[in-house]
């Protein structure tokens, strides 16, 4: 039945939430079909391996790999390291955030959910990233950088204002790169389903008129299973960083079996992906988002 609610999640908002969760449903269906075998029940088996198939076949592209990364060539490529984590306004313990930061040698940081209190503990812990954007309203982004910053600003998401992302453009290496900080509303009830979308068409937009390199980092608050964030990346001519490294959960960080991915990293035809992997546990319901990406040099 969640399965199904998934397919009809243009319909209202509750059926998109059942679609975020097509690994567990997947796991699912391998147990009951393997208990029905043993129960004899082969035709109910075989309507739980069908019902595998379905869940299966959107995760197959972060399984076996992403056709971008050979679609385009270049002779020399540089590897450019973005970090994204929403420490979670609850979280007290900014040393360990900042450690890790200062270790991950992150050529830019991305920062959700970050309150005045804790930026105000975190920002002395980060000499390697003299420079930054921030925004410490619930629904802000921070974005720290290495590296010289040619403009910055706040990038209204919403009508409302109440969702502030975070622009940045740092010189990286001689060559101008747009880091975007987003944290999208969380998609509970109609209204803010609504705006979750409107946020993604603002972003749409935006990406459309960015001509340079653009990473978008951040807590999307949903998944790459959603029609929602596929339509988006269509539209907006971006792709997913983690395209074939894994199924790697980010939220929640306390109990895994129900993982799902909600925080990204999206490129612009300028990178290919190099890797894409989840940090450990700091002390957010959140885990960090690295990823390596390369630029197109010709």
């Amino acid at each position: 039945m969640c399965l199904l609610a998934a397919l009809f999640s243009r319909l209202a908002w509750p059926f998109d939430l059942f679609s975020h969760f097509r690994v567990q449903y997947a796991a699912l269906f391998v147990v009951f079909a393997c208990v029905l075998m043993l129960l004899r029940r082969f035709w109910i088996a075989v309507a739980a391996a069908v019902g595998f198939s379905v869940s299966v076949v959107p995760l197959l592209p972060y399984v076996v790999g992403d056709p971008v990364r050979s679609a385009v060539a270049s002779t020399h490529e540089e590897t450019f390291r973005l970090l994204s984590f929403n420490v979670w306004f609850r979280n007290r313990d900014m040393a360990r955030v900042a450690q890790y930061i200062e270790s991950s040698n992150a050529d830019a940081v991305v920062l959700l959910e970050l309150t005045q209190q804790q930026a105000a503990a975190l920002t002395p812990l980060l000499p390697t990233y003299p420079h930054h954007q921030m925004d410490t309203s619930l629904m802000g982004a921070a974005v720290f950088t290495k590296w010289p910053v040619l403009s910055a600003e706040s990038v209204a998401l919403s009508q409302s204002g109440s969702v502030t992302a975070s622009r940045v453009m740092l010189d990286w290496r001689g060559t101008p790169v747009n880091v975007l900080g987003v944290h999208l509303m969380w998609p509970m009830g109609s209204y803010n389903s609504k705006a979750r979308n409107q946020e993604l068409d603002t972003l749409v937009a935006f990406s459309k008129a960015q001509r340079g390199p653009l990473l978008i980092a951040g807590d999307f608050n949903l998944t790459p299973w959603s029609e929602y964030f596929s339509d988006a990346l269509e539209q907006s001519g971006l792709h997913d960083a983690a395209l074939g490294f894994g199924l790697g959960r980010s939220w929640p960080a306390q109990f895994a079996p129900v993982g799902i991915r909600i925080d990204h990293c999206l490129l612009s035809r300028h990178w290919t992906a190099r890797s894409t992997s989840i940090g450990p546990d700091l002390g957010s319901d959140h885990l960090p988002l690295v990823a390596d990406v390369a630029l197109h040099r010709p």
